[in-house]
């Protein structure tokens, strides 16, 4: 488990003064291990001791899910919750402890994968007032991620009993680069010159809709740089045709550097709410002691090996 030394013990600890877990801006796992419940010790004034609630604090730099998910022993008996600190009265985050979004099966464990699985809610209303028919939760304000600031977790006891627990967090961060993987280079078509007998300019932003190949031998398109195509408006790209968008240099028509640039529009990456085993691993062993295994009961979760 991670190793946090600090003078203060849980029984000390309230939502006032939790145990930091450090600021994080990538992916970062965290395996917490204690012990709830009563305990008969001697006290200043008396007997008593030991504590029902745990607490976290977890800071994170830019939007993400944070990703809770009980262990052994008994996890029926523990229950985890997630506070807002960055509103006032503090306001509690569920957990999707049950979710209507699927997608697919998981290539770890062939169960349906529910993406959202043990994720704090973005929101606590369940209204579908942002809807976006892209997204693979048609957005719904509670499958967006966190934003930036501090989260609090608190890990509680539902017995008059000692318990230990194990509970695993995930800080997983929304996916800001693509990366394209082609088995045979060679089937990248990539454009090197510009004929501007057989090319349509299309010019942006596009206001109206644009059908590439519209007209008898010219079959390609091209805009520079950059290409806005606003909204409710389509640009058909028609089969045997391409669009390219990039720079052009000198007056020859010859293109610029060799460079792809692939860009999507805001909020669309959120939709893919991957996690990849290898890369989770990745992050354990970068994160801690040689010695620390990686807990099992991450496995689970991912949905890609």
């Amino acid at each position: 488990m991670s190793r946090v030394s600090n003078q203060i013990n849980q029984r000390q600890r309230s939502k006032e003064n939790p145990l930091v877990l450090g600021t994080f801006g990538e992916l970062t796992l965290r395996y917490l291990t204690g012990t709830l419940g009563p305990k008969n010790q001697v006290e200043v004034n008396g007997y008593g001791g030991g504590t029902y609630n745990n607490w976290f604090q977890i800071n994170i730099t830019k939007p993400a899910w944070i990703i809770v998910t009980k262990g052994g022993p008994r996890p029926n008996y523990i229950q985890t919750s997630v506070y807002d600190l960055n509103h006032n009265p503090v306001n509690g985050l569920p957990i999707f402890q049950a979710d209507s979004v699927a997608d697919g099966r998981s290539l770890t464990t062939g169960d349906v994968y529910f993406p959202y699985l043990n994720t704090a809610m973005s929101r606590q209303s369940d209204l579908y007032n942002t809807y976006d028919r892209i997204r693979l939760d048609r957005g719904d304000d509670r499958y967006y991620p966190l934003q930036a600031g501090s989260y609090l977790l608190c890990v509680s006891s539902t017995r008059n009993e000692r318990i230990d627990y194990s509970v695993g967090v995930v800080v997983e961060f929304v996916q800001t680069e693509l990366y394209l993987a082609l088995e045979d280079f060679s089937l990248f078509l990539q454009e090197t010159t510009i004929d501007p007998v057989t090319t349509v300019t299309v010019e942006s932003p596009v206001t109206a809709d644009v059908s590439i190949s519209s007209e008898p031998g010219r079959p390609n398109g091209f805009t520079q740089t950059e290409c806005v195509i606003n909204s409710g408006v389509t640009v058909t790209i028609l089969s045997g045709s391409e669009w390219l968008i990039g720079d052009e240099t000198g007056s020859g028509g010859d293109l610029a550097n060799d460079y792809f640039l692939i860009e999507f529009g805001e909020g669309y990456l959120e939709t893919n709410h991957d996690h990849t085993l290898s890369e989770w691993r990745d992050a354990w062993i970068a994160q801690h002691h040689p010695d620390d295994r990686f807990p099992d009961l991450f496995i689970p979760l991912t949905n890609r090996p």
